[in-house]
């Protein structure tokens, strides 16, 4: 079984984080022009922002050693409609929201607990998962890929240029499951070419949503997710947003600046469903 270098999410509850730089005073990127408030040390935030610090915290207090959240919520587990947004935990303790809250889709079929879907069912794991990490097919380490360049991602974070070969395998039980294997055009029904995805993968980030060691890619084990991503939104011809067949999507340029928020140093992770699932 081929390895990343991420364990299967719900066991990723461990981390410390070294001190950061001196105060300084950022302008934000997602929206140039608009004065970010003055953080302690390099941790950054929107002051003009708003989102759910509430649902921010109940998460916090199960994964106290992640300091940056990327919230993905809806009302229900039925919904495919959304919202995103992105907070970060300062270093005296207290949460603050990184980007504005924006529209979100889920899987065709709404959200649902890891452990209760299978790969293919048209939802959206639902959880608390980990920036996922792989080894693509060249060995390069993969966090972020997308079929335009780097949109300047931080430093520690692995962008991948997509590359023709690309191939995410989601066929269960099959060796390439779960992997960025070498495979132009992709043979089997369920993987993903990914230069075929266009826009709708400019940039994608990878939810640790059922990645290495256990991920359904030998005999017996259960596939329950596989290509989980955070990506733009595809579009019906009427302009319409489309739900998605289990990653979230997000605009572009709300998409583009939660990558380049990203930063390793603090943990970053991905809270999935229905708001009161959540909250617990």
């Amino acid at each position: 079984m081929r390895r990343s270098s991420i364990a299967l999410a719900s066991a990723l509850l461990i981390g410390t984080f070294p001190g950061l730089a001196d105060a300084v005073t950022v302008r934000s990127i997602d929206r140039p022009g608009k004065a970010l408030a003055p953080a302690a040390r390099d941790v950054q935030w929107s002051a003009a922002a708003t989102c759910d610090l509430e649902t921010v915290a109940a998460v916090s207090r199960r994964h106290p050693a992640t300091r940056q959240l990327v919230v993905l919520v809806t009302g229900s587990f039925g919904d495919t409609y959304g919202t995103a947004f992105v907070a970060v935990r300062t270093t005296g303790g207290e949460w603050k929201c990184q980007t504005p809250t924006v529209g979100a889709r889920f899987g065709r079929t709404g959200t649902r607990p890891l452990l209760e879907r299978r790969s293919g069912d048209g939802t959206t794991p639902a959880g608390v998962f980990p920036l996922g990490e792989t080894t693509a097919w060249d060995g390069q380490r993969v966090n972020v890929f997308g079929n335009r360049p780097d949109p300047g991602v931080r430093p520690g974070i692995g962008y991948r240029d997509v590359r023709p070969e690309d191939c995410w395998g989601a066929i269960p039980n099959d060796a390439d499951y779960n992997h960025l294997v070498n495979d132009e055009g992709c043979e089997g029904p369920d993987d993903e070419w990914l230069r075929r995805f266009g826009d709708v993968y400019s940039h994608a980030a990878v939810i640790g949503a059922n990645m290495d060691p256990i991920s359904g890619d030998d005999p017996g084990e259960i596939p329950y997710a596989a290509a989980i991503f955070l990506h733009r939104h595809s579009y019906e011809s009427s302009g319409s947003t489309k739900p998605t067949s289990g990653c979230v999507s997000v605009p572009y340029d709300e998409l583009a600046s939660i990558v380049r928020l990203l930063d390793p140093t603090l943990d970053p992770h991905f809270a999935i469903g229905p708001r009161n699932f959540l909250r617990r």
